[in-house]
């Protein structure tokens, strides 16, 4: 009788174990990074439903990136979210929240110095390492094509220090751009989904998936977790602007039916409203970077100011205005 509840005991607690555990022949993949890749990751698990032996652990955080660590560290965070969950590889796309300069103890590195880049590569391998001493294999998402020139050029830039580092550490690396890029080698919003078919993938602010997009990019990164996406040579640090790199993913799977996977934190999936909450924000970033820079190139010290206005006599000349009657600086004598 002790024998027999000794064993029904085990069994219980097997039971525990099993239920974490990859299925036969499976993998269970974590998605990391911001809003994007909690698209991708919505997209990759309606691909993945058809296998049966891929589960999918969407874990995003639409602010993150490599570049601020105090707004969200995925290097400290990796350990705690991979306990207990036997995940097999990562996919990792991030890069949209890092177009900004890294503050060290020391000084601040201005985004896309030298500098800056060392940085961002230390923190790419760190993450890399991090992930390879829990024993996940890592897939490292370059940065699909933009439509403003300006963010596209920023993120081939980003994407080639990331593929550097990829082929350096041994990690694999998955081409975004080529998929995305029309004929003649430029940005469109239009392409093959998921079936094939000729759809609109991406919103009108150039940045962001709609669902069909996301089940692209699901299925680019599902092709590439079975194939096992083998580590590439490294990119040049500096890409021209426009230049493709690489090669897609190709053998569309059938559409399967639709599911309600949404992320374990962050926004769902960024497949529903929240789609054009996130869209309105970047393209809120993409104009105020267009206007910040077009303000220091109308300014010989940097700062964008009306013609003939007494912010311009201030910022370009030194000349204060007089104060407005009445204001507490206005030390005008009264009769």
């Amino acid at each position: 009788m002790r024998q027999f509840i000794f064993a029904v005991m085990v069994a219980a607690l097997s039971g525990v174990a099993v239920a974490q555990d990859v299925p036969a022949d499976g993998k269970r993949v974590l998605i990391i990074g911001d809003q994007m890749a909690g698209g991708m990751g919505a997209g990759l698990s309606r691909m993945a439903e058809a296998e049966g032996n891929v589960q999918v652990i969407n874990r995003f955080n639409e602010s993150s990136g490599l570049a601020r660590p105090e707004i969200y560290d995925w290097a400290a965070a990796i350990p705690k979210i991979a306990e207990g969950k036997n995940i097999t590889s990562a996919v990792v796309l991030m890069g949209l929240n890092d177009r900004r300069d890294i503050r060290t103890p020391d000084k601040i590195l201005k985004f896309g110095t030298p500098e800056w880049n060392a940085t961002y590569q230390k923190r790419i391998d760190a993450l890399i390492d991090v992930l390879a001493l829990q024993r996940i294999q890592v897939l490292w998402m370059g940065e699909p094509p933009m439509g403003d020139p300006a963010l596209d050029a920023d993120m081939q830039n980003l994407t080639a220090l990331i593929k550097d580092r990829a082929a350096a550490k041994g990690a694999g690396f998955i081409d975004l751009r080529q998929p995305f890029l029309n004929p003649q080698g430029g940005y469109t919003d239009r392409g093959p989904d998921e079936t094939g078919a000729d759809r609109r993938l991406r919103e009108s602010d150039g940045v962001t998936f709609f669902k069909v997009g996301n089940n692209r990019l699901g299925q680019i990164a599902l092709a590439a977790i079975k194939s096992g996406a083998a580590p590439v040579a490294a990119a040049p640090a500096i890409l021209p602007q426009g230049a493709p790199q690489g090669a897609p993913i190709a053998n569309a799977l059938p559409l399967p039916k639709p599911e309600n996977n949404g992320p374990i934190f962050g926004q769902e999936g960024m497949d529903n409203v929240n789609s054009a909450q996130g869209s309105k924000a970047l393209t809120a970033a993409v104009e105020q970077d267009k206007a910040v820079k077009a303000a220091v190139a109308a300014s010989s010290i940097g700062i964008g100011a009306a013609k003939g206005s007494n912010a311009e006599a201030l910022f370009t000349k030194g000349l204060a205005g007089p104060a407005p009657s009445g204001r507490f600086d206005d030390f005008t004598v009264k009769n």
